[in-house]
C-alpha cells in the first residue's frame, strides 16, 4: 500500500476502524489485529495489509527525523533535519503552533528551535497527511539566574550594585561574569559591579564549557538628594527635598523622626533640619528665624476718642488659625475672635459693658500648642 488517496474506499476487518483521507485511522483498540483494505471506485483493484491497531496509526508517506539538541542552555539553537518518502511535492510542514512552512524538497531542515517538544504535521500536494513527534533537549547546565540591583548610600551619594541569584548553585564555581561585554578577556569571578550607570544592561554568564548567557536589568536614575529650607508661613519651617528616593524621612532639631516636611519654632535662633530618603541617603541645612509672638494689652478705653477703643492681641494677623476668647468675671462668653476680627468694642448684646477686669485665652493652633491665659482691664 504504498499511496491513498479519495478515489479509494477502504474497508476493515473485523469492522469498526474508520480511515480518513489524510490516512489517520480512528476507531480501534490498541492491540488488536486487523485488515484494512483499499477498493478503487471501480471495484477492480483492491489492495489489502494486515497490522496491529495503535492509536494514532497513519497510511500515509514515511516520515524520517535527524535531531539536533541545543548546545547550550536557552541556546535557542536546536534543530531537525527531515527526509520524507512521498513525491508529491511541495510539502506544508506544521510544527507545533508555527505557522505553517513550505518545502519544495523531500529533504528539508528546520533550525533555531529551543528545547521542547514537538509535533510535526506534512501535508503533501495530494493532500495526505503524516505526522511525528521529536523532542529537543535544552543543552549544557542551566545558565539562568536572576539579577537584582541594590541600591544603597556612600558618603551621602546614591550608590548601586546587583544581586545575582544563580537558579543551578551547583555551577557557581564554574561560571564568570561580565558587565555590558562578551569579551571573554573582560569576565570576573564574582559579579561584585557596583556604581553603574542608570539605564539599560546586560549581565553576561559564561560557563568553563564556552557556554555564555546574557541577562538584561536596568539600573534607576537617582539624582543626588537636595534639601531647601524657607520660612513660608508665621514661625514655620517648610522642607523642599529633591532627588533621593521616597519615602523621606525629616528630622527638626533634635525631634524625632517624622513624614510632615513642616515644623513650628518655639523660639528664636538657627535651627538644622536633616533629611533621610528611603535607601539611608541624608543631607542637612540650616535656617536662622525670628520667633514672632503675639502682645496681649492690659487695657482698653471704648470711649470713642480714637485711642484704644478696642482691644485684641497685637500681631494676630500673621497667624491664619489664632481664636480669642473673652468672657468676664461670672465666666460668660462675650467674644470670639478671628485673624482678622477688628477687636472687642467693649459691648455685648449691644449692651456697653462696665469698667472693669476681663479674662482671655488666646489659641495660636499653629502647630506649637501654645495659648495665653490672662486679663485685662476696661476702662470707662
Amino acid at each position: 500500500m504504498d499511496n491513498y488517496d479519495n478515489t479509494l474506499t477502504y474497508t476493515s476487518s473485523p469492522v469498526g476502524l474508520a480511515v480518513g483521507a489524510g490516512g489517520a485511522i480512528t476507531g480501534g483498540n490498541d492491540g488488536d489485529n486487523y485488515t484494512i483494505t483499499a477498493t478503487n471506485t471501480d471495484g477492480c483493484a483492491t489492495d489489502s495489509a494486515p497490522f496491529a491497531f495503535d492509536a494514532g496509526t497513519q497510511l500515509g508517506f514515511n516520515i524520517s527525523t535527524n535531531v539536533q539538541h541545543e548546545t547550550c542552555w536557552e541556546s535557542t539553537d536546536g534543530a531537525v533535519s527531515v527526509d520524507v518518502d512521498t513525491s508529491d511535492l511541495p510539502l506544508t510542514v506544521q510544527l507545533n503552533s508555527m505557522q505553517p512552512i513550505v518545502f519544495a524538497s523531500n529533504s528539508f531542515n528546520i533550525d533555531d528551535l529551543p528545547s521542547g517538544n514537538y509535533n510535526m504535521t506534512i501535508i503533501d500536494s495530494s493532500g495526505c497527511q503524516s505526522n511525528t513527534a521529536f523532542e529537543i533537549l535544552p543543552g549544557g547546565p542551566n545558565l539562568g539566574a536572576t539579577v537584582e540591583p541594590i541600591y544603597s548610600c556612600d558618603s551621602g551619594l546614591p550608590s548601586n550594585g546587583i544581586a545575582v541569584t544563580l537558579f543551578d548553585t551547583s555551577i557557581a564555581n564554574d561560571v564568570l561574569y561580565a558587565l555590558d561585554t562578551t569579551n571573554p578577556n573582560d569576565f570576573v569571578i564574582s559579579p561584585d559591579f557596583e556604581n553603574i550607570s542608570a539605564g539599560n544592561h546586560t549581565l553576561s554568564i559564561m560557563h568553563n564549557n564556552g557556554c555564555l548567557l546574557e541577562i538584561p536589568f536596568a539600573i534607576d536614575d537617582i539624582a543626588p538628594l537636595s534639601l531647601v529650607l524657607t520660612n513660608v508661613n508665621i514661625n514655620e519651617i517648610t522642607a523642599t527635598v529633591s532627588g533621593g528616593t521616597p519615602t523621606y524621612t525629616y528630622f527638626f532639631d533634635d525631634n524625632l523622626g517624622t513624614s510632615s516636611n513642616t515644623f513650628t519654632i518655639d523660639r528664636s535662633g538657627t535651627f538644622v533640619v536633616r533629611v533621610v530618603d528611603g535607601y539611608g541617603c541624608e543631607t542637612s541645612e540650616s535656617i536662622t528665624m525670628n520667633l514672632i509672638e503675639i502682645t496681649i494689652p492690659n487695657f482698653f478705653t471704648p470711649n470713642n476718642d480714637g485711642q484704644n477703643d478696642f482691644w485684641k492681641p497685637r500681631n494676630m494677623e500673621l497667624f491664619p488659625n489664632i481664636q480669642t476668647f473673652i468672657f468676664d468675671r461670672y465666666g460668660r462668653k462675650l467674644k470670639i475672635m478671628g485673624q482678622l476680627d477688628s477687636g472687642w468694642d467693649g459691648q455685648y448684646q449691644s449692651q456697653a459693658m462696665p469698667s472693669g477686669d476681663y479674662w482671655y485665652i488666646v489659641e495660636l493652633n499653629d502647630g506649637s500648642g501654645r495659648e495665653f491665659v490672662g486679663h485685662f482691664t476696661l476702662y470707662r
